[in-house]
């Protein structure tokens, strides 16, 4: 059953990607008309350090969801032959990756924070509980100081919730976007003519 969806998911990857059949790899074709529209039209930054069009980053991050992250992929530009300038485009992949660094920056970043918060979480949940468990074994107590307690009980038990729910799967989700951004590092990233590009129908 198992082998038969991922065989199934398989199929409707090879219906929305070619596959390069000497690297294997899943290729993200994009069609230009021109370089500038790789990038941010607002940003006056040199080309190496632009920053890429927020919709194409969307489409990159998107794809990668779409693609398993164990499948090797590649990224193809077509571009009119007329237009094709090959300093052009070694700046516009150093300003792609140069993205993609950034955006696992954020992510590092992200987790940092992540792990950060759970280790506060679990240290003053551990305090709230270990003050409930504690406190009635220290005599009688008054009714306010036991709606306290129970309320440390409380408190602590949805602390230590929160600091789970925020490592295991918001941080979940920020580790599997950081292995995307990884993965397109390592990939491929070219320019074709565009009459080269391949029809998918």
């Amino acid at each position: 059953m198992i082998s038969f969806f991922k065989k199934k998911r398989k199929r409707e990857y090879l219906s929305l990607y070619n596959i390069n059949p000497v690297t294997n790899a899943y290729i993200i074709e994009l069609s230009l008309d021109s370089y500038s529209e790789l990038f941010n039209g607002w940003d006056a930054s040199p080309v190496r350090r632009k920053e890429i069009e927020p919709e194409l980053m969307d489409y990159f991050e998107q794809a990668a969801i779409e693609i398993s992250i164990k499948e090797k992929i590649e990224i193809c530009f077509h571009i009119p032959a007329e237009l094709r300038d090959t300093d052009k485009e070694n700046k516009s992949i150093s300003a792609l990756l140069g993205n993609f660094r950034i955006k696992l920056l954020f992510t590092d970043k992200a987790l940092r924070d992540i792990y950060r918060r759970f280790i506060i979480y679990v240290f003053v949940s551990a305090l709230l509980l270990t003050a409930a468990y504690v406190l009635p074994g220290l005599g009688e107590l008054s009714l306010f100081y036991k709606i306290m307690i129970e309320g440390m009980f409380i408190g602590g038990w949805w602390i230590l919730w929160e600091g789970s729910s925020l490592f295991f799967f918001t941080g979940h989700d920020v580790r599997v976007k950081k292995r995307y951004f990884e993965r397109y590092l390592q990939s491929q990233i070219y320019f074709r003519d565009l009459s080269l590009q391949l029809d998918k129908t």
